[in-house]
């Protein structure tokens, strides 16, 4: 299912004295992207619509940045600076029927 792939960005986990949050180095992903929106809530309960949902490869959380394709060798430490770069405002686990296999989901 994951044939695609992303450039992933793992956010810090508390910002810096400034209010600014750091990136870890880029990795590239496996994914399946898709461009459609969706309806979910926010952590706050808030119904809002994601630009894209991606089926990822591993677990990501709240605040990381994706970006659609493969990665670059002059990649970007700070992923806020390309505009094509999403934040992942949500994230599932879904588990299949049996519990062998788990869908994760980026909702951006």
């Amino acid at each position: 299912m994951r044939k695609q792939k992303a450039v992933l960005w793992v956010r810090s986990a508390e910002p810096n004295k400034f209010g600014k949050y750091s990136y870890e180095a880029p990795v590239e992903i496996d994914c399946r992207w898709d461009g459609s929106g969706k309806e979910f809530r926010d952590s706050k309960g808030q119904t809002v619509f994601s630009d894209s949902v991606v089926y990822v490869d591993r677990v990501v959380k709240i605040g990381d940045m994706l970006r659609e394709g493969e990665m670059a060798s002059d990649e970007p430490e700070d992923p806020t600076t390309i505009e094509t770069t999403a934040e992942v405002r949500r994230f599932d686990t879904t588990p299949d029927f049996r519990a062998k296999e788990t869908l994760l989901t980026a909702y951006l």
